[in-house]
């Protein structure tokens, strides 16, 4: 039997992040943000799950990891999924969207009556 990859830390290694998480860590600045904006509450906590999962692994493998952590926006709605806020509603500027524009997507929902959007703030750790 082989033995595991250890870290500094002696814990095994954390595993690789997703490749989506990955490039975005390789991409943004220290403190850099990320937002993730989407109709699909389900997808969203499952995203959390996943980067609460990471964050977990690395503290245990005594690493910094390619980690994100969950920015707080005073005065909006949210819910935590594993560590991670989960907003209700549009990111709008302390989001990152600087311009509260409507696309066909969102037109095509609207009328559907599908309307509720969710939005993870992440902020490179």
């Amino acid at each position: 039997a082989g033995t595991a990859a250890g870290t500094a830390g002696g814990g095994p290694a954390p595993p690789p992040p997703p490749p989506l998480f990955d490039a975005a860590h390789r991409a943004l600045r220290p403190s850099g943000r990320l937002t993730i904006f989407s109709d699909n509450h389900r997808y969203c906590c499952s995203l959390a799950r996943l980067l609460g999962e990471m964050r977990r692994g690395a503290a245990a493998a005594g690493a910094a990891g390619r980690c994100f952590a969950s920015v707080p926006l005073e005065g909006r709605s949210c819910e935590r999924v594993d560590g991670i806020r989960i907003f209700h509603g549009s990111p709008g500027a302390e989001g990152g969207f600087l311009v509260d524009e409507q696309s066909y997507f969102d037109r095509f929902w609207e009328h559907g009556q599908h309307a509720d959007r969710f939005f993870l703030l992440l902020e490179k750790a």
